[in-house]
């Protein structure tokens, strides 16, 4: 199982880094594709138990960010915690919470979370988040279909919303979506994902630096019946929660 867990981690980075626009997309998968492919090979790690995962610290580069919260069940009916840095510690990681049963559509329920920074010039889009123009953001950002062709078609509704995280209060764009994929067979499958992504500025107010937090959530349709309790516990609102605590911790690093 474990050598699944880690595969399915490094394509939830080249896939879920970002999610605002599709530009922006494509820039992350090549970022994250470059990270992977680059001079480090990612760095893989476990927990073995509820207490390290609660009190971990993500040093990175350009911010600094706790684990989200962990219980102990986390282990039981779960695989525990696994993650992996990208390009050795610096570039962003990602953390994810998956089934002991593996299936051949990947697990029944997991929880990914990946994080993220990038440095670039301030734009016209920071200017409105600095100004909380919820407007702007909610006419840019709807909805997203994709067409793969073969029957295989994606739907994203996206809401859009600004809040304020971490330890300086940073302006946060929230953009939540509910991807709806179908499949060649007719069936319809849902995953959440939402998407954090928190802004410092320079003094000049020429350069930001961003942090995205992906929160991403997948449960299999086909869900047998023994599970049916499990899921009652692992639910998306539950992820939400528990990445709370990422969010209150964030603190963004100065230096441009």
């Amino acid at each position: 199982m474990k050598w699944i867990n880690k595969t399915l981690l490094i394509v939830f980075i080249i896939f879920g880094v970002n999610g605002c626009s599709d530009k922006q997309i494509e820039n992350s998968i090549l970022h994250a594709e470059i990270a992977i492919s680059g001079y480090k090979a990612p760095k893989f790690f476990h927990f073995s138990n509820v207490n390290d995962a609660n009190h971990y610290m993500f040093h990175q580069k350009d911010f600094e960010i706790m684990m989200p919260q962990a219980k102990k069940n986390d282990w039981i009916e779960m695989e525990g915690w696994d993650g992996l840095f990208i390009n050795g510690k610096d570039n962003g990681f990602a953390v994810g919470l998956d089934q002991k049963v593996a299936t051949s559509k990947g697990g029944w329920i997991s929880y990914h979370i990946s994080v993220s920074s990038s440095i670039g010039k301030y734009t016209e889009e920071d200017k409105q988040l600095e100004l909380a123009n919820n407007e702007f953001f909610k006419k840019k950002y709807k909805k997203r279909v994709y067409d793969f062709g073969h029957g295989h078609k994606e739907t994203s509704r996206i809401n859009v919303h600004l809040k304020h995280f971490g330890k300086e209060n940073y302006p946060c764009f929230v953009s939540e979506i509910r991807d709806e994929t179908i499949n060649k067979f007719g069936e319809k499958t849902v995953k959440y994902k939402i998407f954090y992504r928190c802004y410092k500025f320079n003094s000049s107010r020429t350069k930001s630096k961003s942090v995205i937090i992906t929160l991403t959530y997948t449960k299999n349709p086909n869900l047998p019946a023994k599970y049916k309790t499990l899921a009652k516990e692992y639910t998306y609102a539950d992820l939400k929660r528990r990445a709370r605590r990422m969010l209150d911790s964030l603190y963004i690093k100065d230096g441009w």
